[in-house]
């Protein structure tokens, strides 16, 4: 994972808004506050429900201020969110950078992450090096996502996939000397039919019609 895997990867973390609040969970507060406002006026008029209604109106009041706010530096194109966004790796490499969160603009984020997750690819190639593996698949991905406040894409993090495997064991110079003796060595030849029989009927055997053989001399 790089800045974001599983291998190595980053993460945009800790996005900024305008105060608290983007665009849209503001105009969630407004719509819910005038419901709360409809209610109270449905009911019977009372100083309690006056003061409630009058309270529900100076809230609707700040709300829409701080919208128009929020939607004239939109256009301004001045987006905190993307702005403030952070990254870092979410990896257990201690050798590559973002290790702690680190504030990039939203021109840079896409060389930043590339660069970062290439550090993951050299150093997976190295360990593979070491182990005596060879790489059999390397990938590099850059993720992106919308911001929730601007409505922009930008670039979400990144994510390296390394697969390796074993080398096949490689024989010594012994073993292939062995095993090319082995091969060019020829089987013995066959003997003949008399040899075979004299070696059948070595020990404890006599054949009288060949007269090939001997007896055991071993009285039991």
């Amino acid at each position: 994972m790089g800045v974001g895997l599983v291998g190595a990867g980053s993460t945009a973390v800790g996005s900024g808004k305008y105060g608290k609040n983007t665009v849209g969970e503001i105009e969630n507060m407004i719509n819910r506050t005038k419901l709360e406002r409809e209610n109270y006026q449905k009911q019977a008029k009372s100083a309690e429900n006056s003061k409630r209604i009058s309270e529900l109106d100076e809230r609707l009041n700040n709300l829409k201020t701080r919208l128009d706010k929020l939607k004239e530096k939109q256009d301004n194109g001045e987006c905190q969110t993307c702005e403030n966004r952070k990254y870092q790796d979410g990896s257990d490499d201690p050798g590559v950078s973002f290790k702690t969160a680190a504030k990039v603009g939203p021109e840079g984020a896409a060389a930043a992450v590339r660069g970062h997750e290439y550090e993951h690819v050299y150093r997976n190639q190295a360990k593979a090096a070491q182990e005596g593996k060879e790489i059999v698949y390397q990938n590099v991905r850059i993720k992106t996502a919308i911001c929730p406040e601007c409505g922009k894409s930008y670039v979400s993090g990144g994510e390296t996939t390394t697969v390796t495997k074993s080398k096949p064991v490689e024989k010594s110079d012994t073993e292939n000397a062995v095993s090319a003796d082995n091969k060019n060595a020829k089987s013995p030849e066959k003997n003949s039919g008399e040899n075979s029989l004299e070696k059948r009927f070595s020990v404890g055997m006599y054949d009288r019609e060949l007269e090939i053989g001997q007896f055991l001399n071993i009285v039991a």
